[in-house]
């Protein structure tokens, strides 16, 4: 059986840094399996990450601009990583850098590829969102499609949920039917706040957060006054919706205890959301055999953990860690899955995950010649 080595590289709307993982992929049959060789992380610097976060109000030529850095950036950092450590590969996947995404007519990632191609010398996989939206699609989230691939052999529901800037999950029910979609907030509201009032890049731990008290009126509020949360899947949502603009429509220059309290009403918006969709749309009665496994950096956070295992009472809340998978590279471990059905061909139906019309190859292929 044929197996091919790809670098997964991963940006989440934090733009904090990249995930970068190196999988040795094979096809079995309509899956793709995958084992991990080496996962590494990039910090970005501040400067970088203020620009990105700010990417979607810049102008096109500092857009433009923007564009080209990252990508040069990138394919530096992949180059500087696969010689130090003398690292054989095939074929990159990547997201790109979203600036900008409205859930079935239009998204836009940024970062361009064929420096990363030239450099490195292999095609690479992009275009996911973009691919997924002409396919009439929502263009996110597509970690459930892995989610499928890594859960194929289970005889009992499984639940995934990935906490990144914007928190998703999928669910798969015992009889291999699968539902997968965004939940709402992840960290970005949290990481946003502590960059712009604190000048911190995140909360580390949730140590502020913790110290502060919940006000569960008003995360209701938050709630209910857009009907994302509350919707029916298939959907996506971006920092559109739960960005800068966001924390400036609800923060008015908070000083003083106001950080602590703030930011634990912040962590239980992400909780709550996420645990009112799992109890919403996960159906099944006995809900205790069913087993969440959290990714994403927002496990970090012990803050919002916490108050999501609270919600979670009747299920099983796990780390994806449990069955091999490092919880902070999961997105960029699976974009090199998603790379290499490319790859091999492998037409994929996401009709249940982001509502696309037909099965189709994932990605497109970007090569320098």
């Amino acid at each position: 059986m044929e197996s091919i080595n790809v670098i997964g590289l991963m940006t989440g709307t934090s733009c904090d840094g990249m995930d970068l993982s190196l999988v040795n992929c094979k096809k079995n049959n309509n899956s793709i399996d995958g084992k991990t060789i080496k996962n590494h992380y990039v910090k970005y610097p501040v400067s970088l990450t203020k620009k990105l976060l700010k990417s979607y109000i810049s102008s096109p030529p500092e857009l433009a601009k923007t564009h080209m850095q990252l990508g040069q950036f990138w394919s530096e950092k992949i180059s500087e990583w696969v010689k130090e450590n003398n690292l054989q590969y095939d074929l990159i996947g990547i997201h790109g850098q979203t600036v900008f995404h409205d859930g079935g007519q239009s998204t836009l990632q940024i970062g361009e590829p064929l420096y990363i191609s030239k450099s490195l010398k292999v095609p690479v996989i992009y275009n996911f969102r973009t691919k997924d939206i002409i396919n009439k699609g929502q263009g996110a989230p597509l970690m459930p499609v892995v989610d499928r691939w890594l859960f194929k052999n289970e005889s009992k529901d499984i639940i995934t949920l990935n906490i990144g800037g914007i928190s998703n999950i999928t669910i798969i029910y015992k009889n291999k039917n699968i539902l997968g979609f965004d939940t709402g907030p992840g960290m970005s509201l949290l990481d946003i706040y502590c960059l712009k009032y604190l000048n911190l890049p995140y909360d580390n731990n949730g140590s502020i957060s913790s110290k502060g008290k919940i006000n569960k009126t008003i995360v209701q509020k938050w709630i209910q006054e857009h009907n994302f949360i509350l919707s029916k899947p298939p959907k996506s949502t971006g920092k559109e919706l739960y960005g800068e603009k966001w924390l400036n429509d609800h923060f008015k220059s908070p000083i003083g205890d106001d950080h602590e309290n703030n930011l634990a009403n912040l962590s239980y918006f992400t909780a709550k959301s996420i645990a009112l969709n799992i109890q919403k749309f996960h159906t099944m009665k006995n809900k205790k055999q069913t087993q969440v496994y959290i990714s994403g950096g927002g496990i970090k956070n012990k803050f919002v953990t916490m108050n999501l295992n609270k919600l979670l009472l009747n299920y099983n809340v796990l780390s994806i860690a449990d069955i091999g998978i490092d919880p902070l590279f999961k997105e960029s471990f699976a974009f090199a899955l998603l790379a290499a059905s490319n790859y091999f061909d492998l037409k994929i139906d996401t009709k249940d995950i982001t509502g696309a019309e037909k099965p189709y190859i994932i990605g497109e292929i970007s090569k320098w010649r």
